[in-house]
């Protein structure tokens, strides 16, 4: 199935400041060469995202600069939004990428910049995943060792409920009020429950997996 005639969006989220791995901006961090903002880009336009919305916050300037070099494909709109209270909490910087995506949308994305181990058939498979949910599945969220991770997907629904929440809460305090609507795709690997937050988780990625981020080149 074509997924941009599905209407798919999606947002990503690349807001925060970095603070515990020295105010590096981690979607900036590089991986074989690319940074991470313009390689989840790139997965999410080759699965199928019409529209992409970068979120951003603390280090806005520096990544505005890396956006500005993104090369999508014809018919893939990407735009970024910037959220003045990036420290609210997950919530509002969702709300910000959400309120700039068009209304129509059918199937949202969400994912998360500093996700350095995703791949191109992680995100087809939980697309593949919110089309062949249950009905009454209003969320569906990839889980590892009962981990919950990203991308998520969602509809209308949960999109309204998101838009109306307030200050930092969003995805997560709907999840826990209404777990019969959630399904979890339980996965036997952990690309969409790593990220990078420490210079420890830095050095673990390299040591476990094989892949070492080099710093910014900012």
């Amino acid at each position: 199935m074509d997924q941009q005639a599905e209407g798919v969006a999606a947002v990503l989220m690349a807001a925060g400041a970095g603070r515990r791995l020295g105010h590096v901006p981690k979607s900036l961090l590089l991986r074989a060469g690319e940074p991470l903002l313009l390689r989840q880009i790139r997965l999410l336009a080759q699965a199928g995202a019409a529209h992409i919305v970068v979120v951003l916050g603390h280090h806005a300037q520096a990544l505005q600069a890396v956006l500005a070099q993104a090369r999508v494909p014809p018919g893939v709109s990407l735009r970024w939004a910037v959220n003045a209270a990036p420290d609210e909490g997950p919530g509002s910087s969702l709300r910000c990428g959400l309120a700039a995506l068009p209304p129509e949308a059918g199937t949202l994305l969400v994912l998360l910049a500093d996700q350095p181990l995703l791949e191109l058939a992680d995100v087809q498979a939980m697309l593949a995943a919110w089309q062949a949910r249950a009905a009454g599945v209003e969320l569906v969220v990839p889980q590892h060792a009962g981990q919950p991770g990203h991308p998520i997907v969602f509809g209308a629904a949960l999109r309204q409920a998101v838009m109306q929440a307030a200050g930092g809460q969003g995805v997560r305090e709907w999840r826990r009020a209404h777990p019969a609507q959630v399904q979890a795709v339980a996965l036997q690997h952990e690309r969409c429950t790593t990220d990078v937050d420490t210079p420890e988780d830095l050095q673990r990625l390299g040591e476990r997996f094989g892949v070492w981020l080099e710093q910014p080149r900012v």
